[in-house]
């Protein structure tokens, strides 16, 4: 037997989180941006091991995961999946971290047994036979259900009603559930209304909150930006705030992230006291990711060019109709909570620093959250609009 080519799978999963943030944004170039990287990646991951021909050529791509084997990118998400999962006794109780899977398989469906093996070993993806047809709404809310579980009822009606019918054969779902409180906690007393520029003139009065303590900073000349890492209790996930110089700087900080290593954010900033202030803030955001995964190259599997024989029946049988995700986020005095869930629904057919520096992100900024051990992103953003929730998009 060969030898699995070992697959590092932080490296992949933030070079496509770099790809999906700049299809995203480049959508919706003002508006509040909110995803989960790591979400969609193993959702399209579990699809991945039913792909041939072309469908897979085009999505293991897109994902950052060609020239690797189905062997190789199941044995790399079985570890990591099992790291996050199984956070070591004593710091569980510092912070939450979740990632579940669960596959809704129709019962008209032949399901291949080494696609199923696949998910059931490797992604840890619990498998139930369901009747799409004469159940459609019973499941719907069965599998809306289980994601709110997942997520502490944060994401709710991940699939909407029109989504499952009588052809509907298979539905891969992932859920990703964190909350922690921050290391160095801000004091509420300090929050204060101050304004936050939308562009270079217009501002708007938000909760911004204070504090005087030592993170993760650096300055990023190459970039244009500051770099802020706010550390969780616990040790291993960061939020990371990347603030352009100029108020009006952002397109051209995310233009430049895209030749960056998103590793090196993380590990090259020192500690130093520093006074940050930063909006409290909560943010939800909703997508069917077909047309942005199109534009990243991924087409064959969504028509009648599909080959997803590796889950069953013959090449054409099954497509994939719909990527719907859905992602929250809530950043407060005491730390954060993040959840988002991703579902496929697939149918028949550094500078040196002497004093203490300010961090003031009173104008729009990108910002991630990271697992310092592994590197990996569990989710990305752009906050630019300082409303509390902004208006859902439809799915």
């Amino acid at each position: 037997m060969s030898k699995v080519k070992s697959l590092n799978i932080s490296i992949s999963l933030n070079a496509f989180t770099l790809d999906m943030y700049k299809v995203l944004s480049e959508k919706a170039p003002d508006k509040n941006l909110f995803f989960s990287p790591l979400s969609v990646m193993t959702a399209l991951s579990m699809t991945l091991m039913g792909a041939k021909q072309t469908s897979r050529d085009q999505l293991a791509v897109a994902l950052k995961l060609h020239p690797h084997s189905n062997d190789a990118v199941k044995t790399a998400f079985a570890a990591a999946l099992d790291a996050f999962n199984k956070i070591p006794e004593g710091v569980q109780k510092l912070y939450e971290l979740h990632v579940a899977n669960n596959m809704y398989v129709s019962h008209k469906l032949d399901l291949q047994q080494e696609f199923s093996d696949a998910l059931t070993q490797h992604f840890q993806a619990a498998a139930k036979v369901v009747d799409f047809g004469g159940q459609t709404e019973a499941v719907r809310q069965e599998i809306n259900q289980a994601v709110e579980e997942a997520t502490k009822n944060k994401i709710k009606n991940l699939i909407p009603e029109g989504i499952l019918d009588a052809l509907t054969r298979l539905v891969l779902v992932n859920a990703v559930y964190f909350k922690g409180l921050w290391t160095k906690q801000f004091d509420k007393a300090r929050t204060q209304d101050l304004p936050f520029y939308t562009d270079g003139r217009n501002s708007v009065n938000v909760p911004m909150m204070k504090a005087k303590e030592e993170y993760r900073y650096m300055i990023r000349k190459d970039l244009k930006a500051t770099v802020l890492g706010m550390d969780y209790q616990g040790g291993n996930l960061s939020l990371v705030i990347v603030l352009p110089d100029k108020r009006t700087g952002l397109a051209k900080v995310e233009r430049k992230l895209q030749g960056v290593d998103l590793r090196e954010l993380f590990d090259s900033g020192r500690k130093v006291e520093v006074e940050v202030t930063i909006p409290r803030f909560k943010m939800e955001y909703s997508e069917d990711l077909v047309a942005p995964l199109q534009a990243l190259g991924v087409r064959d599997m969504f028509g009648s060019s599909a080959d997803l024989s590796g889950i069953g029946g013959l090449p054409g049988d099954l497509y994939v109709s719909n990527v719907l995700h859905k992602a929250f986020i809530d950043v407060n005095e005491e730390g954060s909570e993040a959840a988002a869930a991703t579902a496929q629904v697939i149918m028949a057919r550094m500078a040196m620093v002497r004093t203490i520096p300010p961090f003031v992100a009173d104008h729009p900024f990108v910002f991630l959250l990271q697992d310092l051990q592994s590197g990996i992103t569990l989710f990305a953003g752009r906050y630019s609009r300082p409303d509390a929730l902004p208006p859902k998009q439809e799915l």
